[in-house]
């Protein structure tokens, strides 16, 4: 759980307040068990529910830059909260030593995986192509921090630990075994020319809601613009796709179709995406690998959980490549 730091019934007035409330909107509030890096609490107010978020430990450019893309995004129509602004016509707070976002609340739900049908896949389709389509407006067109080269940094760290350990974690010794060749095989392979925009990220089951009632099925919302930036089109599919359809042990055709239906009903992939669409999700099991290694394995306490168990995403690049090389064309885009 992701709760770095409690808050007062005072700390949430005060943060209320700057952002236009006054200090009998606030009725109550609860944590959120929810997240891995930021602070967040459900607030009721006397105008409704709100959700803040303190952004534990982020520079205010990075603040700043999440909160133009979900503005931009959200003013031209896609599925995701807007944020409020204070009185200066910031959408976040600087609040003591951190920035806090605040948002409407949308009551919604998270699916488990078992219970995702191609009807939810196909709206996560359409959603993603609405954004990559608004994105093309967005002026700030840095790259995010999961570049190869900062994913090559990352793996390079592991390896100098299993190279200076006179007795390897078993773990993670396969790991880079299976990883490093394969990224230097993607440099070359990924190194032509594809449609460049705003890309999500990090869109996985979790940041995405649909409807709250029990047989709903309405995306509501998409969430967790943290990872936003400006990057390759293709890889943001190839992120969804090995999120959403992949089951307990292979992917699921009828998800695949769903997914790839979806997005293209609102953009269409064009042929250099599907030369390396094949690449970007090797890129992408082995992207998300590394960073559950360096963020999650790594830093478990002994005995403790080991949290999001970057195998699951070897064994995604093993399904990939076995399907891959039984036809190059085996997802079907």
């Amino acid at each position: 759980m992701a709760q770095f730091r409690q808050l007062s019934a005072s700390d949430i007035q005060e943060i209320l307040l700057a952002f236009g409330f006054s200090q009998s909107d606030y009725r109550g509030h609860s944590p959120i068990a929810a997240g891995t890096v930021n602070t967040n609490v459900k607030v009721d107010t006397a105008g409704g529910k709100r959700f803040v978020r303190v952004n534990e430990g982020k520079e205010e450019d990075d603040v700043a830059r999440e909160a133009a893309i979900v503005s931009h995004v959200a003013r031209g129509g896609l599925q995701t909260p807007l944020p409020a602004e204070t009185h200066e016509g910031k959408a976040y707070l600087r609040w003591r030593d951190q920035f806090v976002s605040l948002f409407p609340w949308v009551e919604g739900r998270v699916l488990a995986r078992a219970d995702l049908a191609p009807g939810h896949v196909e709206q996560v389709g359409r959603a993603l192509a609405r954004m990559h389509r608004l994105g093309e407006a967005f002026t700030d067109q840095r790259p995010g921090r999961y570049e190869p080269p900062e994913i090559d940094r990352r793996l390079a760290r592991i390896q100098a630990l299993v190279e200076a350990d006179r007795n390897p974690d078993p773990a993670l010794v396969m790991a880079v075994n299976r990883i490093a060749p394969e990224l230097v095989a993607l440099a070359d392979e990924r190194s032509g020319p594809v449609p460049l925009g705003l890309i999500h990220g990090d869109l996985f089951v979790d940041n995405v809601l649909f409807s709250p009632e029990p047989q709903g099925t309405q995306l509501v919302a998409l969430l967790d613009f943290e990872q936003a930036s400006w990057g390759r089109l293709i890889y943001d599919l190839a992120v969804t796709t090995l999120a959403f359809t992949f089951g307990r042990d292979d992917f699921r055709d009828d998800l695949v179709r769903a997914l790839f239906a979806g997005y293209q009903g609102e953009r269409t992939v064009t042929k250099e995406e599907r030369a390396v669409f094949g690449a970007e999700l090797r890129f992408v099991a082995c992207r998300f690998a590394v960073t559950r290694i360096t963020d999650v394995y790594l830093r478990r306490a002994d005995g403790a959980p080991g949290g999001k168990d970057f195998r699951r995403y070897l064994d995604r690049l093993a399904r990939v490549t076995h399907r891959l090389q039984a036809d190059p064309n085996g997802f079907g885009l």
